[in-house]
Parts: C-alpha cells; structure tokens; sequence
C-alpha cells in the first residue's frame, strides 16, 4: 500500500480552517470589549488630569469656581466648592460619571 506524502487532504484543511474560525468567534467580543475598557480608562485619566490642573489653577483655594471644556467631543465640567474653614471639594462631570475629591 502506498502512503499519500503530497500534503494536508480537503478534510483536514476543513477542519484546522473551523478551528480557526471558532477561536476568532471566541476571541473578537473579548478583543472588543477590551478596547471599550480602554476607551472608558482614557476619558478617565483626561478627566483626572483636567481637575488636577484646575485645582492647580486656582491655588490657593479662596474662592468657589466652574469651568467647562471640551476635549475629543467630550464634555468635561469642572468645579470647587469651597465650604466652612479649609474644606472644599473639587468635581468633574463627564458621560453621566461624576468623581469628586476633598
């Protein structure tokens, strides 16, 4: 009997190509949920950064204050509330997310 040594038969190509397939099905929702974290964790550390620096601004907090801006077509809302003797609170709003630090 002869063995055929020419290469990979339709079967077993049909059946590493499904594999293949089945692990790319698997993976992409992953993948793509990934880049949502990402997205989400950039919008975060720009919205931190924006309050550091408007906190920096306005140092030494002696007054309340509100500022706007908009960077990558998101709406970033800043503010300090100053309330009572050496107490404040400074806030940013973005996409319904709200952090505040005191």
């Amino acid at each position: 009997m002869r063995s055929n040594e020419n290469g990979f038969t339709l079967v077993e190509g049909l059946l590493s190509l499904s594999i293949a397939i089945i692990i790319c099905v698997l993976l992409f929702p992953l993948l793509f949920k990934m880049l949502l974290h990402l997205h989400e964790g950039k919008k975060d550390m720009i919205a931190n950064r924006l309050l550091y620096e408007h906190i920096e601004q306005h140092l030494p907090l002696v007054f309340s204050s509100e500022e706007i801006r908009t960077i990558r077509e998101t709406q970033y809302d800043l503010s300090i509330a100053i309330y009572g003797d050496n107490h404040w609170r400074a806030c940013v709003e973005y996409d319904g997310r709200k952090k505040c630090f005191e």
